[in-house]
């Protein structure tokens, strides 16, 4: 079933001690302008690994307005100007916040029902302008479609009790004074510190060998996929240290220190996309990128390290592509 949309509202935000600016209708949701938009904005937050999961704090007054409107207590309106408000009074925190539109959105994605808040900021553009044959340019202010990424935005679940919430931030007023809710990392956040603890583990244990940070890599991804998209830290130690269990302890409890848990819900997509490819980058300035499955494949890419610290690349049976 097709993402719908129930409910949209679109306000100006105030910027620079501007006051908010309350549309007074909804938006048109049967105009197929009206609906590509929103569905473009809202659609990018579906399965983002760059969104953090959060969950409200109790306390929290958006969870109080969300959870009055779920139950049918609050109208759809009502509870949008609540919550623009909220977001007002949460920006006179930060300085320098761009002129911005505010989306409200109630939609509707295969069975699941949720409230989209996206704060839109505004491009700049230049049009024609044309009055009795006499074209000009002039510069306007364009609200973001196809390009850019959401620097402020949020889904929240309208399941029940806990409204999930899956959230896009630059600065922290947004979770933190707006929404008050407590956030974990993102899929995408968690994958970057992953690849940052690997390097400085390889580095201390291994003399930054490339040929071990590449069977780490391996082992993230293979997991991922045999795993549909679970990576267990556990398994992966056990089959990139399997010879060495002291290793493999050691390997495990640096992630935990880290913060990093024995079971992450990364995404082969994101495994793929931040293990896949080994890359070495040489002082000199040359750069070799491969395939991380390659290096454990000698008949295809040899890596021999040497105690002066540097290191023999050799690519074996390669066929140029035509």
């Amino acid at each position: 079933m097709a993402m719908t949309i129930k409910k949209a509202i679109l306000h100006i935000l105030g910027s620079s001690g501007a006051p908010l600016t309350l549309s007074r209708a909804e938006l048109d949701i049967d105009s197929e302008a009206c609906e590509t938009f929103i569905l473009k904005h809202v659609k990018k937050m579906i399965n983002n690994p760059a969104a953090r999961t959060a969950l409200f704090k109790p306390d929290s007054a958006v969870y109080k307005l969300l959870g009055d409107y779920q139950s049918g207590a609050a109208f759809f309106m009502d509870t949008g100007n609540a919550v623009s408000s909220k977001l007002q009074e949460s920006l006179s925190a930060v300085k320098g916040f761009p002129p911005a539109d505010l989306l409200l959105a109630h939609v509707a994605d295969k069975g699941a029902e949720y409230f989209a808040i996206t704060v839109l900021p505004y491009q700049e553009t230049y049009v024609r302008q044309s009055k009795d044959a006499d074209n000009q340019i002039a510069k306007g202010r364009a609200l973001p479609f196809s390009s850019g990424k959401a620097e402020y935005a949020c889904l929240i679940g309208l399941d029940g009790v806990s409204m999930p919430i899956g959230l896009i931030e630059k600065e922290d007023f947004f979770s933190a004074l707006f929404l008050e809710c407590d956030a974990s990392p993102s899929k995408k956040e968690q994958a970057q510190l992953i690849n940052e603890i690997n390097d400085e583990f390889v580095q201390e244990y291994h003399e930054n060998n490339p040929k071990v940070t590449a069977r780490i890599r391996k082992a993230l991804v293979e997991e991922a996929e045999a795993e549909e998209g679970f990576v267990s830290m556990d398994n992966v130690a056990a089959s990139v240290f399997a010879d060495n269990e002291q290793e493999k302890t050691q390997y495990i409890s640096t992630m935990r220190e880290a913060g990093i848990a024995s079971d992450l819900p990364l995404g082969e997509r994101v495994a793929r996309t931040h293990f896949a490819t080994q890359r070495i980058v040489g002082d000199n300035g040359i750069e070799i990128k491969f395939p991380a499955l390659l290096a454990a494949d000698e008949d295809e890419l040899e890596i021999i390290p040497h105690s002066d610290g540097t290191i023999t690349v050799t690519i074996k049976r390669l066929r140029i592509r035509s």
